[in-house]
């Protein structure tokens, strides 16, 4: 199947030998992926294809994956992008958004989450 990033190189490469253009794509994406490096190519009229530059090799180290210390469902407050001292009184914010939404009021636990309401 042919991508549609690899279009431009057909409408270069004489109809003839797009099943040599094709093949030569698809390896070298085969080994872009094992190898995660970027290369500058040339392709000439028969479809082949030459490497004329070549990204380093990623360093595997700046890739490794540190879970956080602590999950995110123990303090959800960690994740979230207001301080502390809003998400500790989200039930009143709540409730004052629903009171300005025009909204019917409704008891809210002391741990409801907070939930803005689409009011467009």
């Amino acid at each position: 199947m042919i991508e549609p990033r690899h279009l431009r190189y057909y409408a270069f490469v004489w109809p003839l030998f797009w099943p040599v253009l094709w093949l030569n794509l698809r390896r070298l994406t085969a080994w872009q992926k094992r190898t995660r490096r970027v290369v500058l190519i040339r392709i000439d009229r028969c479809g082949n294809l030459t490497i004329q530059a070549m990204a380093d090799a990623p360093n595997p180290g700046r890739y490794r994956y540190t879970p956080p210390a602590v999950p995110a469902w123990q303090r959800p407050s960690r994740w979230s992008d207001l301080p502390e001292t809003i998400v500790d009184d989200m039930a009143h914010l709540e409730t004052v958004h629903g009171a300005w939404a025009g909204a019917p009021q409704t008891q809210i636990a002391a741990t409801a989450p907070f939930i803005l309401h689409d009011t467009s």
